[in-house]
């Protein structure tokens, strides 16, 4: 069992001031049981500057969003959470697999492919603006036996990834494609983690995208930030969290926070406001394990 403490602060400065800003967050670790792991929620806290009013709803894929309204004119705005997460281990290969699938040993599952799991997971075999099948990622898959060799593959694929791309920050941007990645050989979590969807989709397993943290200790790529992986789902393990960005399999220091089909379904924070001025914009991120 582990117990995670993040800090998220998001500070958006003004040329100018604003009015009427309206922001949409998703920062709330989820209430959450996968293959391998439960995840608890234990608490949360939102504070803004300047203050504004609140409202929480849970989105179509069932993550927690908190919808900020500001209408007072203001020079900037502060979005601050703190989190308390637990993290309990319930399957032993995914500790095993802790620090390297190199390591993993999984077994191919011997049940069917539903008839209708296309149907049922159409939204996470869908093609998107971020995972775009294009001819590379086609004869990059191609090269995979998929979804035959199931999870074992699974775990392939992501190593070649990390073995053949590099973590590079600030060579692509937050609407970056799978082009980006594919074209200059480097990215950051994002990226690796879009490529990784376009393929395992490409050959019809179903996958989604993961917005959560890992801790700030150094040794995995990503942390000091929001972090992001993907989940697979094959018949007999249901929903399994493995990252292409550090070659590791999802453990109990990581802490979901929200799924969708790319990164535009789970931005962490967004909005709009009327003004004419200029936008910056500052993100501080501590995870530690208590």
């Amino acid at each position: 069992m582990t117990t995670l403490a993040i800090y998220h602060r998001t500070l958006y400065g003004y040329s100018s001031k604003v009015i009427e800003g309206v922001s949409e967050v998703r920062l709330s670790p989820m209430n959450c049981h996968h293959y391998g792991f439960d995840q608890r929620l234990y608490s949360f806290q939102l504070k803004t500057e300047p203050l504004g009013a609140i409202q929480q709803h849970q989105d179509a894929f069932g993550n927690i969003v908190h919808t900020l309204w500001f209408e007072e004119p203001h020079d900037q705005l502060i979005i601050e959470t703190r989190s308390i997460v637990e993290r309990q281990m319930i399957n032993t290969e995914s500790n095993l697999a802790s620090l390297s699938i190199s390591k993993t040993i999984s077994s191919v599952s011997q049940e069917q492919w539903p008839e209708d799991y296309k149907q049922n997971f159409a939204e996470w075999l869908m093609e998107t603006p971020s995972c775009l099948f294009l001819p590379e990622v086609q004869a990059l898959a191609q090269q995979f036996d998929l979804p035959a060799q199931g999870w074992p593959e699974v775990v392939r694929m992501a190593r070649y990834l990390y073995e053949n791309y590099s973590y590079q920050e600030k060579v692509t941007q937050v609407c970056s494609s799978v082009r980006e990645i594919l074209t200059k050989k480097m990215g950051v979590c994002q990226d690796f983690s879009h490529l990784l969807l376009a393929l395992l989709r490409y050959r019809a397993i179903p996958a989604r995208y993961v917005s959560g943290y890992i801790p700030c200790d150094g040794i995995l790529r990503g942390g000091g930030a929001s972090h992001a992986w993907v989940e697979v789902w094959l018949p007999g393990r249901d929903w399994q969290g493995i990252d292409p960005t550090n070659n590791c399999l999802v453990n109990d220091h990581y802490v979901k926070i929200a799924h969708g089909r790319d990164y535009h379904d789970v931005v962490p924070v967004k909005g709009i406001f009327r003004g004419r001025a200029k936008q910056s914009m500052q993100v501080t991120v501590d995870v530690q394990i208590l």
